[in-house]
């Protein structure tokens, strides 16, 4: 029975771990073919007591990894581990270390876990212990994303109780000292010119072939790092969004059958369904964790996501509804049901954002989920318009940086309501669980995203927005054509919707009959309206195609969706034992057979990890804040009253506001570049693409929405970034008033701005509202993506004013982009 306690610590050494660990190092050796990465993990292991040992080191690999290799160097021995049913698997280690044999075991702990048991080191003795798995890399900001996790973020367990698939999780130990370290290499190879690898967690060391520009390696900038978070590098290349086929083939890999792996990036004009009434819910986590700020002192992940919300309010449609949720050990709701947005309910939403605090304790989110998705939409569109019969679709965001024990349970009730309901996740600071964020992603049929420490919000979270305000293909189906496929993932009864201008993957095994060259259809209802796309399989190659890649990530993708589709786990063990791939349902295990056998008591040692932030908690009888939010080291401080907290942070943000942006540039990265910086003048007001870069805005010192209360508290020159400014004065309607905040925040006087209107133009709003998206396309135009739903809003306010046209509107921002550039260039 779970203890009623607070700051129940999951790990095995809350202090200091035994001098005896006998984990010695790590190294990381990737093989990166674009989207597709085979990731070899080297652990050296010594026992350092005078007795045989069992070391347990329960680590991370990312939740979408095919896990197909499994080697043991016992001394001058080399054991290939083999795959066997789960139970067997354990039968054959415990009976080998029965007879003084050495051992070892690998077996998945969990969602993106893995568990290693090293059985009969004997004393003064090394081993090596060898993993390898495939992962498919996520496309984030036009660029390919390599994530090599190093710690487990530690789980908060709710106080309902757990589904079985949940409750066998194996947690890990956790110390604060922690002696081994990772070293880590990479080598690239692009199907287009690579034209930057860098990292925004560590400082790396890029080698570039000089024969070839598609190839280059990256390795990490020093010897050894520490392993208390993500190793992320990022990969941009010429041919990013061109559609790439990987196909091979292999004698010895399931008697030679095919693997094949599509990617493409569909593109559909944008609609919109105008009969269909919109709600946006914000859930938001604000347990203690969200107030820790990472290891480097980077912003805190309840700041980030204040400033989303922000940005979110300014970027919804008129006419929609919305409401916002705080969750921790409770939940509370801005209003008891989704309002309609307007400037009344817009300026309570703002005031309510801007307190919010990571004050609410444990990671609860089954609650408010079900509180949420349990809601009629068609009673709340009666209460609201008095109307019946309207058609509805409700948006969910879910913001949290969580690792929870009922991951499966919340997945599940996102799963029963994915019919009217459509969930769209961020997982937001380092360590955020991958299982959940995805999971609900996928079960709810939206997207994935994460906003790591150090990485800016505001762009991934109106990214989101935006794919949620447009339709999305349904009622997928793909043909094949002429190649004959065994399995395929999506699953034909799961196919994903297709959201335009995002990738799309889609992985098959082929018989060993089939050809390897033909054409695949993909095809959908956009509004009702059939869509096709065809893609030539023209399979790309490369020196370094590994076919095993491709194999094994076909079998975990088909296994993942049988999981998610409940049950077959017949069906789930026979593709293990096909392809060689660990499971829920199979494991590998290594024996060494020993003439000299080990006797004696077999002393366990479990190998802690680094934690990620504060403690996690078990709920007690309390309800409330039980973390500082400046708390960053393992402990349980129950929290100071948010009053007092809400003016020690204000304090230190005034104090750190001009060292911000030179902090943010001494961070460690590494970068090999070509891109350029400048931008194209005025050719912004005919696009709404993101264009190149503008002049950067870090030399400033920032104040972000975070800092904006009540009216009555707002600072005199209001906020001091330009893209924050403008968003907290833009009307609900798109347009921005003229007045002096307004010309504070663009940089001209209030005079200028009214004597420069053109004779033609007729309203003041209308040209006020021009002079604010020029500055925010000459001064934000790295953040283009961030104001794109803004600006697309002001827009079509300015489109229903005096009947201008769309071509006029852009030629009345052209004409105010000149004026800008004069006057603020000066």
């Amino acid at each position: 029975m779970r203890p009623n306690v607070w700051g129940l610590l999951n790990g095995l050494y809350p202090n200091k771990p035994p001098d005896d660990i006998p984990l010695i190092g790590v190294k990381a050796s990737c093989l990166l073919l674009n989207t597709l990465a085979e990731v070899t993990i080297t652990q050296r292991y010594k026992n350092n007591s005078s007795n045989p040992i069992e070391a347990i080191y329960v680590f991370p690999v990312d939740d979408e990894a095919a896990v197909n290799g499994f080697t043991a160097h016992l001394g001058q021995r080399t054991v290939r581990g083999v795959i066997r049913e789960k139970e067997k698997a354990k039968q054959e280690y415990k009976a080998a270390l029965d007879e003084g044999h050495g051992a070892a075991l690998l077996e998945t702990a969990g969602p993106g876990s893995l568990s290693v048991r090293l059985g009969n080191l004997a004393a003064g003795c090394e081993a090596e212990i060898c993993i390898v798995y495939s992962t498919l890399c996520p496309v984030e900001d036009n660029a390919i994303v390599l994530k090599v996790p190093t710690t487990i973020k530690e789980r908060y367990m709710p106080s309902a109780p757990l589904q079985a698939s949940d409750a066998a999780s194996e947690q890990p130990a956790y110390s604060s000292s922690v002696a081994y370290g990772l070293s880590l290499d990479v080598d690239i190879y692009m199907s287009g010119k690579i034209s930057n690898v860098s990292s925004s967690t560590h400082p790396l060391s890029v080698s570039n072939d000089p024969d070839d520009g598609s190839h280059c390696q990256a390795k990490l900038g020093v010897e050894k790092v520490a392993m208390d978070g993500d190793v992320i590098i990022r990969v941009k290349h010429s041919d990013l969004h061109k559609p790439v086929v990987f196909l091979s083939s292999q004698a010895d890999v399931d008697n030679g059958s095919a693997g094949l792996m599509l990617s493409f990036v569909p593109e559909f004009e944008e609609a919109s369904d105008s009969s269909e009434q919109l709600e946006f819910v914000f859930l938001i986590d604000r347990s203690g964790s969200m107030g820790w700020s990472g290891n480097s002192g980077k912003s805190r992940p309840i700041d980030q996501c204040r400033d989303a919300l922000q940005l979110f309010l300014r970027s919804l449609p008129e006419g929609c509804l919305f409401n916002i949720v705080g969750f921790g050990s409770r939940f509370e709701k801005l209003f008891s049901s989704s309002r309609l947005y307007d400037s009344t309910s817009l300026e309570e939403a703002t005031r309510h954002v801007a307190s919010l605090d990571s004050n609410m304790g444990g990671t609860e989110i089954l609650a408010p989920l079900k509180s949420i998705l349990s809601e009629s939409s068609t009673s709340l569109l009666e209460k609201v318009f008095g109307k019946s019969g309207m058609k509805s679709s409700r948006k969910l965001f879910l913001l949290t940086d969580g690792a929870v024990g009922n991951t499966q349970q919340v997945i599940q009730t996102v799963k029963e309501h994915a019919g009217n309901t459509q969930v769209f996740t961020f997982g937001v600071g380092d360590g955020a669980a991958s299982d959940l964020v995805n999971g609900v992603a996928r079960a709810g049929r939206g997207e994935s995203c994460f906003i790591r420490h150090g990485e800016a919000i505001d762009e991934k979270v109106i990214t989101q927005l935006g794919k949620a305000m447009q339709p999305v293909l349904e009622d997928v189906a793909i043909d094949w054509g002429v190649l004959e496929v065994d399995e395929q993932s999506p699953l034909k009864i799961n196919l994903a919707p297709v959201f335009n201008n995002t990738p799309y993957t889609v992985f098959a095994l082929l018989s060993k009959a089939s050809q390897h060259q033909g054409q695949v259809v993909l095809s959908g209802k956009l509004l009702g309206k059939e869509q096709r796309f065809t893609v030539d399989v023209t399979p790309w190659t490369t020196t370094r195609t590994d076919c095993r890649i491709l194999h094994s990530l076909a079998a975990k993708q088909v296994i993942r969706g049988l999981q998610e589709a409940g049950g077959a786990s017949k069906k789930v063990l026979d593709l293990s034992l096909r392809f060689e791939v660990a499971s829920s349902e199979a494991s590998f295990v290594a024996v060494e057979e020993r003439e000299e056998r080990e006797d004696g008591v077999l002393k366990t040692i479990k190998v802690p990890l680094s934690p990620i932030g504060p403690s996690v908690v078990t709920p007690g009888p309390m309800l409330g804040p039980i973390f500082s939010s400046s708390c960053c080291c393992r402990c349980t401080r129950r929290a100071a009253p948010p009053c007092a907290s809400r003016v020690l942070r204000l304090r230190s943000c005034s104090q750190s506001s001009s060292k911000g942006s030179s902090s943010r540039k001494s961070a460690p990265t590494g970068s090999v570049s070509t891109e350029s910086s400048e931008m194209e003048p005025m050719a912004m007001a005919m696009s709404s693409a993101p264009k190149k870069k503008a002049m950067s805005q870090d030399e400033a010192p920032r104040m972000t929405f975070a800092e904006l209360g009540a009216a009555a508290e707002l600072p005199a020159g209001g906020p001091t970034d330009p893209l924050q400014a403008l968003a907290s004065l833009q009307d609900v309607s798109g347009y921005w008033q003229l007045n002096e905040r307004l010309a504070q925040a663009v940089q001209m006087s209030k005079d200028a701005i009214m004597t420069s209107r053109p004779s033609d133009v007729t309203i003041e709003s209308v040209w006020s509202t021009a002079i604010a998206i020029a500055f925010l396309q000459r001064k934000c135009g790295e953040k283009r993506v961030a104001f794109s739903l803004m600006e697309k809003k002001a827009k079509m306010w300015m489109a229903k004013q005096d009947g201008m046209s769309s071509e006029k509107v852009d030629d009345l921002i052209i004409c105010a982009w000149k004026l800008v550039k004069i006057i603020t260039d000066v």
